[in-house]
């Protein structure tokens, strides 16, 4: 028989949390590249950001499997088991994170064919709040910070409260207008695929409270009155 690809429980965890971390900067630089192609109109972003997206998808797949196989090999109990656990889920919404800068790559790329238009602006700062989240929850995770996690998890709030401006703003635009829609509906929707990249990243806290308090706060009700 072979002997087992891993040796040390230490080490075989410390190759998860280095897999998700590089699954977290490549989603990361896949948001940014979607965005500045649909800012600076640069299809070439467009499309490294869609192509980027498949080693995420590679990346979550060798995490499952390390994952399993350190459950299986090491049978970790209390805060080792919710390492693994936590750290699986987190390159979960990484992967979907990722799957959001796709499809906003996709409706830049066709923006980029239409004439320009100058509402694009308005998603810049509801990027600049969904970018400022996803940083900071990836690196309350990576400092295994449930503190910094809490806090970052509420600033979800003011992205969810800029998105739904956005959104307004736009349906206005679009009403007193008797130009094409099209380019107006494509930038509504990446405004909400910001917004759903904010909601991953508040995840990405959660599981980060859960991995180190043994608190999951996922589907409470209250959750402010969990975390206080």
């Amino acid at each position: 028989m072979h002997e087992h690809i891993l040796s040390t429980f230490d080490h075989s965890l410390n190759r998860l949390r280095e897999q998700v971390l590089t699954m977290a900067s490549i989603a990361r630089r896949n948001l940014g590249s979607s965005m500045r192609g649909l800012l600076e109109r640069n299809t070439d972003l467009c499309n490294s950001a869609i192509a980027a997206d498949q080693d995420v998808n590679e990346l979550e797949k060798n995490i499952d499997q390390l994952g399993m196989q350190i459950l299986l090999k090491f049978q970790p109990t209390a805060h080792d088991l919710r390492q693994v656990m936590g750290t699986i889920r987190v390159a979960n919404n990484l992967e979907r994170i990722s799957d959001q800068a796709c499809s906003i790559a996709k409706r830049a790329r066709a923006i980029n064919l239409l004439p320009e238009i100058a509402e694009v602006s308005l998603l810049q700062p509801v990027y600049h709040l969904c970018a400022r989240n996803l940083e900071a929850s990836i690196q309350a995770f990576t400092n295994a910070d449930p503190e910094a996690a809490a806090a970052t998890r509420l600033l979800d709030k003011e992205l969810d409260a800029a998105e739904k401006s956005v959104d307004q703003a736009l349906l206005r635009v679009m009403e007193a207008r008797q130009a094409p829609l099209e380019g107006y509906l494509h930038l509504i929707f990446v405004a909400r695929f910001l917004e759903r990249v904010g909601d991953h990243a508040k995840n990405i806290c959660e599981d980060t409270i859960f991995i180190e308090k043994a608190e999951d706060i996922r589907f409470d009700k209250n959750k402010r009155e969990a975390l206080s």
